[in-house]
């Protein structure tokens, strides 16, 4: 068999495969996830893209082209961390245990009081962190509050509820009782239940 007789062979043998595609919904879905992990452990400043890519599973290039800059990431990654119109869809009667058990399941994990404390070093995403808590969180729940005072309401659960989680998910404090844990959670969902009522 000549040269050529082989190689034409072995060529017809090898099959082309396209090239892998991108699925780009679930790699910037891994890079929110990373993100969010991130600036919940770290400091705004000490937070590098090359960690959060790594952390995803992609190159920070990548990362870049889908969010711009660190920026850019950390106000989307705090967005959608941030599921308010979850919770508003819920019947008013049952907003406030409904938020305490979303807030205290086991095993949740709930980043934006984190993101948002550890990026108060840094003057850009403080004020990022302020701007996305305000259209996210603050002015949804106050429109679904309404008069009076809506804002001051939604104000007043967002402290409570931020406190909550503080308190129960981050801080490390001594192990609670299931009776203290729901003790806590039945006066959390009475207090933002009295809120929501206020005529």
């Amino acid at each position: 068999m000549s040269i050529l007789a082989i190689t034409a062979a072995m060529t017809t043998e090898v099959k082309f495969k396209p090239p892998r595609k991108r699925d780009a919904q679930a790699t910037k879905a891994r890079i929110l996830d990373a993100a969010q992990e991130a600036f919940s452990r770290n400091s705004f400043r000490d937070t590098g893209i090359r960690e959060i890519a790594a952390m995803a599973g992609t190159s920070s290039t990548l990362l870049l082209q889908y969010f711009g800059s660190k920026l850019g990431l950390y106000e989307a990654a705090l967005y959608a961390a941030m599921p308010v119109a979850d919770m508003l869809s819920r019947p008013r009667a049952e907003f406030g245990a409904a938020l305490a058990e979303a807030l205290l399941k086991p095993g949740q994990a709930i980043r934006p009081p984190l993101m948002m404390a550890l990026a108060a070093g840094d003057t850009e995403a403080a004020e990022i962190a302020a701007r996305v808590m305000e259209e996210r969180s603050i002015t949804p729940l106050a429109a679904w509050l309404g008069a009076p005072n809506g804002r001051a309401r939604a104000l007043q659960i967002a402290a409570l509820a931020t406190g909550l989680v503080t308190y129960t998910k981050h801080l490390p404090l001594r192990a609670t009782t299931r009776k203290e844990l729901k003790l806590v959670a039945d006066w959390f969902a009475a207090t933002v239940q009295a809120i929501i009522e206020l005529k």
